[in-house]
This record gives C-alpha cells, sequence and structure tokens, in this order.
C-alpha cells in the first residue's frame, strides 16, 4: 500500500503540473453537475489492540474482503479546467479472518465508513474528444467509522466520529449525449491509524487499526 500511495502521489503531482505548464487546455462551459456512483474496494489488513471488556485483547490482525460502497457527489466546473464538489460516500468492509495466535470465537464482522468530502479536481478537457480525464485532492470529514465483531448472538461494535482525512482521486468521464456522462475513477482515501471507542455490547476501545481503502468506482453524471 504504501509502494501504492507513492505512486499515485507522484503521477498527481504530474498531471497537476503539467496542466498548469500547458497551454492548450481547452476551456469547460461552467455549470452545476450531480454524480451518483457505485465502488468496489480494497482495505489492506490491519494490526491492532483490544482494550475493555471483550476479551480479545492485544496483538490482533484483521483480513477484509472486497468492500462494496455507494455514493455520489453535487460540484461546480468553473469554465477554466477547474471544478470542485461535495461529496457522500459509504463504503463497507466485510471481515475475512481475525487472528492473534489463539481461538477469539469471532465469526462475522465489519470496517465500514460514512465520510463526506470537498475535492478540489483539474479537468483536462480536448476539443473533439469525447473523454475528460481529471485528478484532484478531497479533503474528508467522517461522520462515522465503526468496527463490528460478532461471536453468535453476542454483537460487539467501536466506532468513531469527527475524525478528518484525504484522498487523491485520478479518472476520467466519457460524454454520453449534451449532458449525460459516465464517470470511471480510482480513490485513495487516507485516515490512518484511528482509535475507536467501544460503542455497543463492551466498554474500552479499539487502539489504532488503520483505515486507508483504495477504491475503483463507475458512476452516472449529469451536467446542468
Amino acid at each position: 500500500m504504501q509502494y501504492t500511495h507513492k505512486i499515485l502521489c507522484s503521477a498527481l503531482t504530474g498531471i497537476l503540473t503539467a496542466s498548469a505548464m500547458s497551454a492548450s487546455a481547452q476551456e469547460e462551459p461552467a455549470g452545476f453537475y450531480v454524480t451518483a456512483y457505485v465502488q468496489a474496494s480494497r482495505l489492506n489488513s490491519t494490526s491492532f489492540d483490544e482494550t475493555g471488556t471483550a476479551g480479545f485483547g492485544r496483538g490482533l490482525k484483521a483480513d477484509f474482503d472486497l468492500g462494496l460502497g455507494l455514493g455520489g457527489d453535487f460540484g461546480y466546473r468553473y469554465g477554466n479546467g477547474w471544478a470542485a464538489e461535495i461529496e457522500w460516500n459509504y463504503r463497507r468492509h466485510d471481515l475475512d479472518s481475525l487472528s492473534a495466535g489463539r481461538a477469539l470465537g469471532v465469526d462475522e464482522g465489519d470496517f465500514a465508513s460514512n465520510v463526506f468530502f470537498i475535492n478540489a479536481l483539474r479537468r483536462f478537457a480536448r476539443p473533439g474528444s469525447n473523454w475528460i480525464p481529471y485528478a484532484g485532492l478531497g479533503l474528508g470529514w467522517v461522520q462515522e467509522i465503526d468496527f463490528d465483531l460478532n461471536s453468535g448472538a453476542i454483537e460487539r461494535a467501536w466506532s468513531q466520529q469527527g475524525d478528518f482525512g484525504a484522498q487523491l482521486v485520478g479518472g476520467a468521464e466519457l460524454s454520453l449525449g449534451d449532458h449525460w456522462r459516465l464517470t470511471a475513477d480510482v480513490r485513495l482515501l487516507r485516515l490512518g491509524e484511528i482509535e475507536l471507542p467501544a460503542e455497543e455490547g463492551v466498554t474500552g476501545r479499539l487502539a489504532k487499526p488503520e483505515y486507508n481503502p483504495l477504491s475503483f468506482q463507475i458512476g452516472l453524471r449529469r451536467s446542468f
């Protein structure tokens, strides 16, 4: 994942630098747009400790299945190659395994988040092309992030609100007519290590599981 971070950061820096130096960028009409999308997401395994009454203890390692998500945005193109948008995203990764060198009795669980973003995007329109690549950065506010671990009928939950994160964005949209666009992009969200206080069925907290999902999403955009 660290290598992926370096590649995406380098690519984004190169794209934004090239856009600033380019004199041939085609301006777009200014206007609003809305987008709805579905998402597939990958979350690396993470190590953390549980302190409290759940009894899992220290040295835990969680692995996750492919995550699914959905979301949307409301944005504005400024007509000079730049756009700004407000985005909402929900994603969930089901637990594949939880290990600590001993039996833990966990049957299922998930790691999920609900995040709002403010994104700044650089768009690269060209004359005669139906494709518009774009790249950008986003600042996110975490409405809620929660980790659930269930053993049979016993449900345990830890959650946090109000954290901040950042994301990198890179993708393209394809014109489907005067107002409709098909979008596809990759988004790397980074929240880093987080503290999750107990919410349901236990007291204590989960200490510093990492949450840095890499997502691919396809959406339908309506321009106005």
